[in-house]
């Protein structure tokens, strides 16, 4: 029967050469291993190598490049310890990123940028699964505000892509300086899918620096004060043009004055009818000309009396007794005459 030999192990002893051991002879040992020749023999498995505990990385990616990730959001990275890294995009394989809430389609997303440090740990110590468990700042890479003077807040600051601008939501704890402040570094969209409440248990004040728009598709009621309350003002105050357009009826109610200053003209169109009650005495003050234009026909009655002019020319004067009375003179006009 053939043998394969799969182990081998020689081992020689010379003691004369040792200063005392002369008497002793010289040995040679061989001791091997063999396996039947139609069996086939594999070298026995060495244990993977396994890193023990996390190490710390910077997030690598292209030159100019800010962010660089994949489809997963993963990044590469450089460890201090890697002489040879290119610290470009070809620096590590992708390592995947661990996030405070991560689920299908929902959670929280903060993609490691190019220049961070980061704590990369390995699963079971495995090195060929890398995992980053979290970010740190060091001396180039500080945190938002300046600490410790700004050591009572907590801050959630991004950074404009390849700019200088931020996004920035922040909690003030300050004792007695409590504070929620957010910042847009441009536009600020809510959508509310049904309703919302705003409760300022104080003052509210709000500037804008150019146009607003307000859209209220069914009602709006705005309430100043309590009903049984008085001395609650509301003041609205617009610098250029103001324009309101109601779709349907308009009531306005004043239950004391009521005062309209117009610093120019002031024009007004009614396209079907205009009443209006007086229900005491009414005074009409014209600084200049009044003209008053009526197309069909125009009738003043006080009691029984009436005046009523006909777009004809036809003026008709009927009351219980008249009167003419000038300190001048009166004067009359016209071709015909008549007394009854």
């Amino acid at each position: 029967r053939e043998w394969q030999v799969v182990s081998c192990v020689l081992a020689g002893d010379q003691p004369q050469a040792l200063h005392g051991s002369g008497g002793q002879g010289t040995t040679l040992d061989n001791h091997f291993e063999a396996i039947p020749a139609d069996r086939t023999w594999r070298v026995p498995p060495q244990p993977k190598p396994s890193v023990d505990g996390p190490q710390s990385a910077i997030v690598t990616g292209p030159a100019g490049e800010e962010i660089f990730c994949d489809e997963h959001g993963r990044v590469r990275v450089r460890f201090h310890w890697d002489r040879y890294c290119p610290g470009n995009e070809d620096s590590s394989c992708w390592v995947r990123v661990s996030q405070a809430w991560a689920g299908a389609g929902f959670g929280n997303l903060a993609i490691p940028r190019v220049g961070q440090e980061v704590i990369v740990d390995f699963l079971n110590g495995d090195p060929d699964q890398p995992i980053i468990m979290g970010r740190t700042y060091h001396q180039d890479n500080r945190s938002p505000g300046s600490l410790p003077g700004t050591k009572t807040q907590m801050t959630i600051r991004s950074k404009t892509y390849k700019g200088s601008g931020f996004n920035e939501l922040r909690f003030e704890d300050a004792t007695n300086q409590e504070q929620v402040y957010i910042h847009a570094q441009k536009d600020m969209d809510t959508e509310v899918l049904n309703d919302r409440s705003t409760k300022v248990r104080h003052d509210h004040t709000e500037s804008i620096g150019n146009n607003q728009k307000i859209t209220v598709r069914l009602g709006q009621t705005v309430t100043v004060g309590k009903e049984n309350a008085g001395g609650h003002d509301q003041a609205i105050t617009v610098a250029h043009d103001q324009s309101t357009s109601v779709g349907n009826d308009q009531t306005l109610s004043v239950t004391h004055d009521r005062k309209k200053d117009v610093g120019n003209d002031q024009n007004s169109k009614v396209v079907g009818d205009d009443t209006e009650a007086v229900e005491k005495s009414q005074n009409i003050t014209v600084g200049k000309d009044y003209t008053l234009t009526v197309t069909d026909s125009l009738t003043i009655k006080v009691g029984e009396c009436v005046l009523k002019m006909n777009k004809d020319g036809t003026i008709m004067l009927s009351g219980v007794k008249i009167q003419f009375k000038a300190d001048d003179s009166i004067k009359g006009v016209a071709s015909t005459v008549h007394f009854n």
